[in-house]
C-alpha cells in the first residue's frame, strides 16, 4: 500500500503542475483575450484564465490608458525637415469578440505616427508648437479607429527639432 500512496502523491503533484502551467494571469492594466486562429473567442473578465496549448492562445490587451511615444521625421508645409518626439495618452477601447487580434499597442503607435506626420505636413515649421493651431490642438481628442481603437486624451510634444543639413541621402540634388 505504501507504493500506491507514493504513486498517487507523485501523480497528484504532476496533475497540479500541469494545471498550473495552463493558467494565465493578467498583469495590472491588462485583460486577457483568448484567441483561436488569431480571432478573439472570449475575453477573460477575471484575473486568470485557462489556456489549452495548441487550441487556444491567451494574449494581453491593455485596459484604461496607454502611454505611447512616437518619433516622426518628415517635412513641414513650408518644406523644412523636422523630427518630432511626442508622447500620447490613449484610452484604449476594449476588445471585441469575433474580431481579429492584432497587438493594439503596435496598431495605435502606427496610427499616431501617421497622424503626427499628416499634422506636421499641414503646417509651417513656425506653427508646430502653437497653442491654438499646433500639433497638440490637431491631435488631442481625436478618435483612432481600426483594428484597435481609442481616444487620444493627452498630447505632450517633447521635442521639435529643425534638421539643418543639406538634404537627406535620398534627395536628388
Amino acid at each position: 500500500m505504501g507504493e500506491m500512496a507514493t504513486v498517487l502523491v507523485i501523480a497528484a503533484i504532476a496533475v497540479g503542475l500541469v494545471v498550473a502551467s495552463l493558467l494565465r494571469r493578467a498583469r495590472r492594466g491588462e485583460c486577457l483575450v483568448v484567441t483561436r486562429h488569431r480571432r478573439i473567442v472570449r475575453i477573460a473578465s477575471d484575473a486568470m484564465t485557462l489556456a489549452i496549448p495548441g487550441f487556444h492562445e491567451v494574449l494581453e490587451w491593455p485596459t484604461g490608458q496607454l502611454e505611447i511615444a512616437v518619433v516622426v521625421r518628415t517635412r513641414t508645409g513650408d518644406g523644412q525637415d523636422v523630427r518630432v518626439l511626442a508622447t500620447f495618452l490613449v484610452n484604449v477601447d476594449p476588445p471585441r469578440v469575433g474580431a481579429a487580434y492584432i497587438d493594439p499597442r503596435a496598431v495605435l503607435h502606427t496610427a499616431l505616427e501617421r497622424r503626427v506626420a499628416d499634422a506636421v505636413r499641414a503646417r509651417p515649421a513656425a506653427r508646430l508648437t502653437d497653442e491654438r493651431d499646433g500639433l497638440v490642438a490637431a491631435i488631442e481628442g481625436i478618435r483612432i479607429d481600426g483594428l484597435a481603437a481609442g481616444v487620444v486624451t493627452e498630447v505632450v510634444i517633447d521635442e521639435v527639432d529643425l534638421l539643418l543639413h543639406p538634404g537627406r541621402p535620398d534627395d536628388d540634388g
